[in-house]
C-alpha cells in the first residue's frame, strides 16, 4: 500500500492471472452443464432415442470438465477438446432437429403451403411455428466453447 500526498492510502491494483480466468471458465462451464441438465429434466427430454442425445452430450461435457479440472497434460487437453468438438456437433444436430420438427408442425396451419419456403424455414427457426426451441441446443454449444477456451489457458 502507498500513501498519496493527500494522505489517502491506495492499494495496488490486482491482476487477474491465467489461473483466475481458467477457474472462471471452468465455473461457467459447470453452470452451463447444470443449467442444460435442469432444462432437459424440466422438459422431460427423454421420451425418444433422439431426445437422449443431449444427455449423452452432457456426459461428454462432464468428462471433459473433469479432465481439465484435474490436470492439464497435453493428453488430457487433447481428449477434452475432442469431447467438446463432439458436443458442438451434437448441438448443431439438435438445432437442425428442432428447426425440422417446427417446420413439420407448420403443416397444421392451413396457410402454410401458401408461404414461400424461406419464410417457412424462418418461421421454424424463430419458433413462430412449432414447440421445439431451436436455440436450446445452443446451451450445449456454449458450454463446449467455454471448455475449449479453458483448454487455451492450460499450461504449455
Amino acid at each position: 500500500m502507498t500513501s498519496t500526498p493527500t494522505g489517502i492510502t491506495e492499494r495496488p491494483a490486482r491482476r487477474t492471472g491465467p489461473l483466475t480466468v481458467r477457474l472462471g471458465l471452468l465455473a461457467l462451464t459447470a453452470i452451463g452443464i447444470m443449467g442444460a441438465a435442469a432444462e432437459l429434466a424440466f422438459e422431460r427430454h427423454w421420451q425418444t432415442t433422439t431426445q437422449l442425445i443431449p444427455w449423452a452430450a452432457l456426459v461428454l461435457l462432464v468428462l471433459a470438465l473433469v479432465l481439465i479440472a484435474t490436470g492439464d497434460s497435453p493428453g488430457r487437453v487433447t481428449v477434452a477438446r475432442w469431447l467438446a468438438l463432439a458436443v458442438l456437433l451434437a448441438s448443431a444436430y439438435g438445432v437442425f432437429v428442432h428447426v425440422n420438427v417446427n417446420h413439420g408442425a407448420g403443416a397444421f396451419d392451413p396457410a402454410w403451403d401458401g408461404l414461400p419456403p424461406l419464410t417457412q424455414w424462418w418461421y421454424a427457426l424463430t419458433k413462430s411455428v412449432g414447440d421445439a426451441p431451436p436455440l436450446a441446443p445452443g446451451m450445449l454449444a456454449q458450454s463446449a466453447l467455454l471448455l475449449l477456451l479453458t483448454t487455451l489457458a492450460a499450461k504449455r
